[in-house]
């Protein structure tokens, strides 16, 4: 859903020509509300200014009371108050403007792998919190923090720490989902949207790579790819 028809028609062109189906392009929240009841997207490209009184922040939320539909939001803006709001919303993936032919490719085939993933046989990871048994499914893991003897984990809804190192939970988790960037650091591959040299964004956060780690990391989300 985009708010310049320009940019949105020559999205369209790019996804055509790189084997996607293009099933509508509204600048309007309350249309596109009615259009993806209709057409029942496979992913969706949400803008976050759209016309009229539903931002796309606002019609993500609406969607995701009926639909776990993959959203990638794509926009010029990256003020503080639009990042609070958003990292409040269960979506995908972030594209900020202007958008190259590789970013939003990658981004989307991206978006369709972690999808996959998710239909694979889960691994439930089974921590201590306050006395309790929490069974956390290792998909929601967005990464994991060595905080000394004890781990932070996070996850698309809270934070965990546990009295545990991260060399002792590591074992726990699938070797093909996470991967070790940094002696601090254990992420998600699913989550991973964007990194360099030096750092990698993993859902909301940017966290260091380790000097090194730059390739492995670029080879394992190839191999991903490739499967």
């Amino acid at each position: 859903m985009e708010d310049e028809q320009d940019l949105a028609d020559n999205m369209a062109a790019i996804l055509r020509s790189s084997g996607f189906d293009v099933v509508g392009k509204e600048d309007s929240g309350e249309i596109a509300v009615k259009k993806i009841q209709q057409s029942k997207p496979d992913l969706i490209l949400m803008d976050i200014m759209l016309k009229g009184e539903m931002d796309g922040i606002e019609l993500t939320q609406k969607i995701r009371e009926k639909s776990n539909v993959p959203i990638i939001f794509t926009t010029a803006y990256y003020e503080q108050m639009y990042l609070e709001r958003v990292s409040d919303i269960n979506y995908d993936s972030f594209i900020l403007k202007p958008i190259t032919k590789d970013v939003l490719i990658t981004t989307i085939t991206l978006a369709f792998l972690k999808v996959k993933r998710k239909k694979v046989e889960k691994n439930i990871l089974n921590i201590r919190d306050k006395g309790f048994l929490v069974p956390i499914d290792e998909d929601d893991i967005i990464m994991l923090k060595a905080d000394g003897l004890y781990t932070r984990i996070y996850t698309t809804t809270r934070q965990y720490v546990i009295r545990d190192i991260l060399k002792d939970v590591i074992g726990k988790l699938s070797e093909k989902k996470f991967i070790r960037i940094h002696k601090s650091y254990l992420v998600n591959l699913d989550y991973v949207t964007a990194f360099n040299a030096k750092e990698v964004t993993i859902a909301n956060y940017i966290v260091p790579i380790r000097r090194g780690y730059f390739r492995e990391l670029g080879d394992l989300l190839v191999d991903r790819l490739n499967e």
